[in-house]
């Protein structure tokens, strides 16, 4: 099936929905005009349908599609500022959670460099580990991102749990900042500027680093 606007141009029709006050025809491109008319013909080019378009209130065309209705389209409902922020605090929570799991990079006793993920059976693993050693272990074993288990100094594992602390004390004070400022702001634009890693408004950022410094943490 196709349709014509006024011209003599075939728009072909994938889909179609015709009831009482409103008729849509889904085309493969989209008509640059309306036209007087939409006539709709089947592929042997009988003529099917004939609609004026003056007949309908709310004729226009969306994207592909060529809507003639009595009915105006819903006027789309902005989000209230409590709805906008309150979404954004959701992407924060779960960035930070991303961030946190990601893990950190660590440099052992030894020099040797490498990274360690902390998802929360991470952080429980390393915290077994850390206890384990405080409780007179000379090692216990762990691995780096990528690399077999070893048992690893009691040395190499406090190095390991401190960067992870830090780490995880770093991201958690962050977030708490962050969730503080979309809570200050006063229109929708302000809280969608916020992305998570972004530099922190300065009296927040300053409350930060008094924070970490009193923790014995560190900026990420």
């Amino acid at each position: 099936m196709y349709i014509t606007t006024g011209t003599t141009k075939h728009y072909a029709v994938i889909g179609q929905s015709i009831s009482p006050g409103e008729v849509r025809y889904t085309l493969q491109e989209a008509p640059a005009e309306l036209g007087a008319t939409v006539k709709l013909f089947a592929d042997d080019d009988t003529q099917m349908r004939e609609d004026t378009v003056a007949d309908y209130p709310y004729p226009h065309i969306d994207g592909n599609t060529v809507i003639l209705s009595n009915t105006p389209e819903p006027v789309p409902v902005e989000p209230s500022l409590a709805e906008v922020q309150a979404a954004k605090l959701t992407e924060v929570n779960t960035a930070c959670t991303s961030a946190i799991e990601a893990g950190c990079d660590v440099t052992l006793s030894d020099g040797t460099e490498g990274h360690i993920s902390l998802t929360i059976p991470d952080q429980i693993n390393l915290s077994t580990a850390q206890e384990a050693v405080k409780a007179g272990g000379t090692g216990y074993a762990y691995h780096l991102d990528g690399a077999l288990c070893e048992v690893y100094p009691a040395a190499d594992i406090a190095i390991m749990a401190t960067a992870a602390t830090a780490h995880v004390l770093y991201h958690q004070t962050y977030c708490n900042h962050v969730r503080v400022w979309v809570k200050c702001c006063e229109t929708a634009a302000e809280v969608e500027a916020i992305i998570y890693g972004a530099a922190l408004r300065d009296d927040l950022a300053q409350h930060m680093a008094t924070i970490l410094a009193a923790a014995g943490g560190s900026n990420a």
